[in-house]
């Protein structure tokens, strides 16, 4: 009994403590008010504009920077037969069939993005086991601009920037844990694309993270037609086309 009676004296006086402390900023924050001449009532308009600001936020479109203008001669020199706009194409396309991939938790649609499909396997294989459910509901995209080209060791490389938009919503055990269906979410994504030119100057075709779609083990050098590890047959690298080798959201 000494010892309740302790605690509950104990319970009492942290809670006195946290009122008074309560009470004494609500009198500071009164005070204030009362010199510059605010009503109380501006405290409750300032958080419900702060409110309304962030929910502007989540429906404006987020811009992305580029540098079309000047990249665009400089890779058409490299490459005549380049259009960007196919680029572009090919970016909402690989796009779509990422969010489709996730959210059927199935790859299939991605056999033709070898170089993508490795990796979208993996995230799959996670949340099957983790039991997590994503959706991407009504997709629009709004602008494209290129944002980097390089051409190094027999690799050339451009990099695509995009702003979409989306509903999104991700469930755990059929939980809510992320996402608005209420709001769309404004997004921005880059999608690496490459092309080899000189498979002699490759050489590691490592550097590309291309994989056995049986055992996945790395695949060392570039048109092997079959695993060194498994001997499955490996599909071979489209040498002279623009693949996406990644994704990223920004």
């Amino acid at each position: 009994m000494k010892f309740l009676a302790i605690f509950l004296g104990v319970l009492f006086g942290i809670v006195l403590f946290l009122f008074l402390l309560v009470f004494f900023f609500y009198w500071k924050i009164r005070r204030a008010l009362k010199k510059s001449g605010l009503p109380m009532q501006s405290l409750k308009q300032m958080w419900e504009e702060s409110q309304r600001m962030k929910d502007q936020d989540k429906e404006r479109v987020r811009s992305i920077s580029g540098m079309t203008s000047l990249l665009l001669p400089t890779i058409q020199a490299d490459f005549p037969t380049f259009n960007e706009q196919e680029l572009y194409a090919r970016t909402e396309e690989i796009l779509r069939k990422v969010f489709s991939a996730l959210e059927n938790l199935e790859t299939s649609n991605l056999d033709a993005c070898f170089l993508l499909k490795n990796r979208i396997d993996k995230i799959v294989e996670d949340y099957q086991q983790a039991s997590i459910q994503v959706t991407y509901d009504d997709v629009s995209f709004h602008k494209f601009s290129l944002y980097s080209y390089e051409k190094k060791e027999g690799i050339a490389t451009v990099v695509v920037s995009t702003s979409l938009e989306y509903y999104y919503q991700k469930k755990k055990n059929d939980k809510i844990i992320e996402g608005d269906t209420k709001s769309k979410r404004q997004t921005r994504y880059r999608c690496t694309f490459i092309y080899i030119y000189d498979e002699s100057k490759v050489g590691d075709a490592k550097v590309l993270a291309i994989n056995c779609p049986n055992c996945g083990a790395p695949i060392s050098v570039l048109g092997h037609k079959y695993c060194d590890y498994c001997g499955s047959a490996v599909q071979e690298v489209n040498l002279k086309s623009w693949e996406c080798s990644s994704y990223q959201e920004y």
